[in-house]
């Protein structure tokens, strides 16, 4: 629904009130370049134009009423309240409360909608955005490395920081110190994710592992864009892991794209990001452990007319496309992932947000 059709919804949920509405909104962070799994692998992406919608108002007490407008159930939250045997989403927001509960968190009515697709992650989304629509309705200002960490339930904050510092026109560079925006010129380009159900393995354990391991030679070292090939050279003998070091293989020669790719978005060169994004599949399928599914759906796109560059994402793929050849492609690609692996595959076009 638009805009006034959910500024309604919430009042006819939460009853009419002078109390000033905030909106708070977010697109989906997209990686094109790196890694989002660790605090230490560096990532160069944009946010989409499917995301999730708030609207919040400030609630005299100490209550948090939260809602979605696709549901009729109300989680309610009490300051103070016994809590110890609450699970699942509700234990989350318990816990984002009470970090943000010091910091003069007041009562909150929340009411929110996702355009994301149910088969895309949407737990960074959205408790970044509920975290941002907490601090508008209860007046808490903080700088947006705090926001993020406070959203953040395990630390990892690149992806928390990739969508509080993108800009419409630009992708976002999350390194070490303060993230970094280019422009990303892609007029008449969509975004197309085309996804499966066989998910990608999660490698952070490994990457983690291997980071150790390259720190014990070269303690200066503060994040994986520091690491060259070389002292990766010097660092592997000690790397028992060979899945690991596999990882670290993608990961240090990833640094070198991710640099190319954004000295050449200084200067509008995007064909140079679709270049360095297709080297940076091949990397993935030579060393990620991409599963087969991943890896038809890559090999389906690659070759068809319209397509900049393709690149494995989420459980599937990211494609950057000629947005008047987008139906043409999801067609083939339909029809050969059902032919060759038996089941649809999901799609979701995007814009750049």
């Amino acid at each position: 629904m638009n805009l006034t059709e959910l500024k309604q919804d919430f009042y006819k949920r939460f009853n009419a009130s002078d109390n000033f509405l905030h909106f708070t909104s977010n697109g989906i962070f997209c990686t094109l370049l790196g890694c989002t799994e660790t605090e230490y692998t560096p990532s160069l992406g944009c946010t989409l134009s499917m995301g999730v919608k708030m609207f919040s108002r400030r609630l005299e007490g100490g209550l948090i009423s939260l809602q979605e407008n696709k549901s009729n159930k109300c989680f309610s939250y009490i300051f103070g309240s016994n809590t110890e045997n609450l699970r699942g989403d509700g234990n989350e927001y318990v816990n984002l409360f009470r970090r943000l509960e010091p910091l003069g968190l007041k009562g909150t009515q929340v009411l929110f909608e996702y355009s994301v697709p149910e088969f895309l992650p949407r737990s960074e989304i959205f408790f970044l955005t509920l975290t941002q629509a907490l601090e508008k309705s209860s007046g808490i200002e903080l700088e947006p490395l705090n926001t993020a960490a406070l959203a953040s339930p395990d630390g990892r904050l690149n992806t928390y920081l990739g969508i509080l510092y993108s800009k419409k026109g630009y992708c976002t560079l999350v390194s070490s110190g303060t993230p970094k925006n280019f422009p990303l010129p892609l007029t008449g380009c969509k975004i197309l994710s085309v996804h499966c159900t066989q998910r990608q393995r999660t490698r952070s354990k490994q990457i983690n592992y291997a980071f150790e391991h390259v720190r014990r030679l070269f303690p200066h070292i503060a994040s994986i864009s520091d690491i060259t090939p070389e002292m990766l050279t010097m660092a592997a003998p000690n790397i028992k892991s060979r899945q690991a070091l596999r990882y670290m293989c993608h990961l240090t020669d990833e640094n070198i794209r991710i640099e190319t790719a954004c000295a050449a978005l200084k200067h509008c060169n995007s064909n140079e990001l679709f270049r360095q994004i297709k080297l940076s599949q091949a990397s993935m399928e030579r060393y990620w452990d991409l599963d087969n599914e991943h890896i038809f759906l890559a090999n389906c796109c690659k070759p068809l007319e319209g397509i900049k560059a393709v690149r494995s994402w989420e459980n599937g793929i990211v494609v950057i496309a000629d947005e008047n050849m987008i139906d043409h492609i999801i067609n083939i690609v339909r029809s050969e992932f059902v032919n060759n692996i038996g089941y649809q595959p999901s799609f979701c076009i995007s814009d750049i947000i």
